[in-house]
């Protein structure tokens, strides 16, 4: 009888569906020029300097779903504030993706800073209002969310008092893990340095951390504005490299 039992509960174990798979693309929409090292790395020589690139992820599923994370900008204030080169729009920048924007299912916004969610100001704020109640906006709420398969949303380190990074499962099958400006560079994680602009030091090394343990290889902890990962991986084009 308990053979029996134990064959019978055993039909009915619960075996979860398999997590959807992406292609994961770094996307250079523009550059902002002789930017210093200082604002990015904390302790950094004040007389360094550094083209950084100005970046968008795309995210593209086997099952049809097409993601952002974060929107780059392009209102015209941010050209005359900063020294910005070899300018794309976004929605231009995707195409030698194939991507039509009108074909871009998802943008997940990692903080709401002008340059990664679309040149924030009064006008945008009041889209994204607009939007919310028209129930096209989703309040990611506590760390490690998994509500879209495949992707994992994750608090970083005071960049913004919530910023988030995104872990994303791979069809390679590996786990890749987009810091947004939770690491602004490779050196960030290379020294161990927190970024210069956060609230809490301590709290980056330690998202830092998290951020390798998450990835399935260093490597594949990518930070948000270091025209470095434009040579660490296999080009599409000329402005797109895929995560591998």
């Amino acid at each position: 009888m308990r053979t029996l039992l134990a064959v019978v509960m055993a039909a009915f174990v619960f075996i979860p569906p398999e997590a959807e798979k992406f292609d994961v693309y770094a996307v250079r929409f523009a550059t902002i020029a002789n930017f210093p090292v200082s604002s990015l790395i904390s302790g950094a020589d004040r007389s360094r300097r550094l083209d950084i690139a100005m970046t968008v992820w795309v995210l593209k599923g086997v099952n049809g779903r097409v993601a952002l994370v974060d929107s780059g900008f392009h209102r015209d204030q941010y050209f005359t504030s900063f020294a910005v080169k070899d300018f794309v729009l976004p929605s231009e920048a995707i195409a030698p993706l194939g991507i039509k924007p009108e074909e871009v299912t998802d943008i997940f916004l990692s903080h709401m800073h002008w340059d990664h969610a679309g040149g924030i100001d009064a006008d945008d704020v009041l889209e994204i209002v607009k939007r919310n109640t028209m129930g096209r906006v989703t309040l990611v709420r506590g760390e490690d969310e998994t509500s879209i398969s495949g992707i994992g949303f994750h608090v970083g380190g005071k960049h913004t008092w919530q910023s988030q990074f995104v872990s994303v499962q791979t069809r390679a099958g590996g786990t890749v893990v987009l810091a947004s400006d939770n690491v602004y560079l490779y050196k960030n994680l290379d020294t161990h340095k927190p970024i210069a602009q956060t609230l809490d030091a301590d709290s980056n090394l330690r998202t830092q951390d998290r951020m390798r343990s998450l990835a399935s290889a260093l490597k594949l902890v990518v930070p948000d504005h270091d025209p470095a990962v434009f040579d660490r991986f296999p080009h599409i084009s000329d402005r797109i490299v895929k995560i591998e």
